[in-house]
This record gives C-alpha cells, sequence and structure tokens, in this order.
C-alpha cells in the first residue's frame, strides 16, 4: 500500500478560516502507523483524501482538494496522541457549521478508513427523512474500504 503525501493529490493549502476541533485522541503505535499512511481516493466515490504532513494529519475533500480537518499528533509515552485540531470554517469550502458533527465524522474517517476498523456513521442534524445510506454516501463516499490491512496472525 501506497503512503499517503500531500503530493500524491491535488490539494488546496489549509485554510485561514479555521475553528477549534476540540478532538482529542490516544493512539497505540501500531495505529499512529496507520494514521499515518492515509488514504488515496481509488474512485470517484471516495470523498476524501488524508495524508500526513508532519506534524498534521490533513483531511481533503477528493474533489475540490478543499483541506477540511487537521489534527496535529505528537509522540506519548503510551503511543500517539492528538495535541492540537482544527476545522475549515471558509464558507466557500466547506458547509459545515456544527463543531460536536464535525468531531464525529472525524472519528468516523479514522475508524472506517485509516484504522479500518467497525464504525457506524454519524448521521448529521437536520437531514430530516434522507436514508442513511444516501447521507453516508454524500459526506463519507462507498463506505469502508475494500479490504482490511493483512493481519499476520490471520491463518487464511
Amino acid at each position: 500500500m501506497t503512503r499517503a503525501t500531500i503530493d500524491s493529490w491535488k490539494t488546496l493549502p489549509p485554510p485561514a478560516q479555521r475553528e477549534p476541533l476540540g478532538f482529542s485522541a490516544l493512539f497505540s503505535n501500531s495505529e499512529a502507523e496507520a494514521l499515518m499512511q492515509g488514504s488515496i481516493p481509488q474512485a470517484m466515490e471516495d470523498k476524501w483524501f488524508i495524508c500526513f504532513q508532519d506534524p498534521w494529519l490533513l483531511f481533503h475533500r477528493s474533489w475540490t482538494g478543499a483541506c477540511i480537518y487537521g489534527l496535529r499528533l505528537e509522540a506519548s509515552p503510551a503511543g500517539v496522541r492528538i495535541v492540537d485540531s482544527w476545522v475549515n470554517r471558509d464558507p466557500g469550502q466547506y458547509k459545515g457549521t456544527d463543531v460536536d458533527y464535525d468531531r464525529k465524522l472525524v472519528q468516523f474517517l479514522i475508524d472506517a478508513f485509516l484504522l479500518r476498523r467497525p464504525a457506524t456513521f454519524p448521521m448529521p442534524r437536520g437531514v430530516g427523512h434522507a436514508a442513511p445510506g444516501v447521507v453516508q454516501h454524500v459526506l463519507a463516499g462507498r463506505g469502508f474500504p475494500e479490504s482490511a490491512p493483512d493481519d499476520p496472525s490471520d491463518p487464511k
């Protein structure tokens, strides 16, 4: 698997208009390696390009290249932790305004796309009776990666 770098995809620079995201988490060293591997879109349905540009894990919308989230990683005795985070608030790049939902979406993207573990897509408020699958497709893309990372302990 190819590690995503900022040069792996056409991106815009992080926005000047930002809001603190208030996202914090602690990851093991192996989980941190998966985060830093990032995610490069493989099809039109893949809505996110995620890359690590030391010390930031950056989440870009794949179609526009707009940088929507930034998480700053720092080594800790227990692994790697998020010590700072922000969300894009440039209305020309991102229409979201609900920081609580943004935290939930970032957690989903980390779990589903980077750590490849089971995750429930967070439904945003105000979508009425929209089908969850349609909303997930619009905001997150086709869903989970097709395959999980190789597990050396899996006998297959």
